[in-house]
């Protein structure tokens, strides 16, 4: 019994030694949701504390990105639990790149989406959206916009009060095929079951998504696309709201990794 909490408490102290972005990642790992997770940025010292943990660290090279659709000497980190698993997913997408075509490109998606967890529909809208030329990242915030979801989170930020239906976006730079998917919908209510914490998580994912409004709305004061326009006039909707709403994305586009682990910090 003793070796028992003595096994918990090591775990504890390792978990609150990471960084607090990845701490967090975990969760989807931990809940059962995925094998892996990818991290953005990792000290020494957090891949000491993961190895301890149990946990894999597989750096891939990308030789083609299915994400800009572009060749690429681009690094991902993946954290695993089960590192076979994750290693034989990884060398079919290697096996893929050799040969990039639209088919192959739609088939490292779907593979790096179950890699990391992601519902298959999710994953399938995705792929075909990117090689058909549009924009999942556009869908999603018009979804937002549509829906209140980016008011809502500005309002309460930065406490996590949160609308059900942005558990959908669950983790940074995953599109839901629309916002009330329910199975996207389904992981993040795990997620936030397993850990309510996570809220915290998914207020920056929705964060990450108000960066490229903000962008629109200041690049042209006169838009001639839809989703120019409807950025446009959500933005002149805020009122008093815009200016909060401004100060929140001008600091996190300044360094996105900082206000993350500064947020999560301060109030996770």
């Amino acid at each position: 019994m003793q070796l028992v909490k003595n096994v918990l408490k090591l775990l504890i102290l390792n978990d609150l030694m990471l960084n607090p972005s990845v701490s967090l990642e975990l969760v989807r790992i931990e809940a059962g949701v995925s094998n892996c997770i990818q991290a953005v940025l990792l000290s020494r010292d957090d891949l000491d504390h993961l190895r301890r943990m149990g946990y894999s660290v597989i750096t891939y090279r990308w030789l083609f990105d299915p994400i800009t659709l572009s060749l690429t000497n681009r690094l991902s980190f993946y954290i695993c639990k089960e590192r076979t698993k994750a290693l034989d997913i990884l060398k079919r997408i290697e096996s893929l790149e050799k040969d990039p075509t639209s088919n192959n490109v739609k088939k490292m998606i779907m593979l790096e989406g179950k890699l990391l967890g992601y519902p298959k529909c999710c994953t399938k809208s995705f792929s075909q959206k990117k090689i058909g030329g549009k924009s999942p990242e556009k869908d999603v915030i018009l979804d937002c916009i549509d829906q209140g979801v980016f008011v809502e989170v500005l309002e309460n930020f930065p406490e996590p009060n949160l609308p059900e239906k942005s558990y959908s976006l669950f983790t940074m730079n995953f599109y839901p095929c629309k916002l009330d998917c329910k199975r996207a919908l389904n992981v993040g209510r795990m997620l936030v079951e397993y850990n309510p914490k996570y809220r915290y998580k998914i207020v920056l994912n929705v964060l990450n998504l108000l960066v490229p409004v903000f962008e629109v709305y200041k690049s042209f004061k006169h838009p001639k696309t839809y989703f120019g326009e409807v950025v446009h006039s959500f933005v002149e909707s805020l009122g008093d709201l815009k200016r909060k709403a401004e100060s929140i994305v001008n600091e996190f586009r300044k360094d996105p990794v900082r206000f993350e682990i500064d947020y999560l910090r301060r109030y996770a």
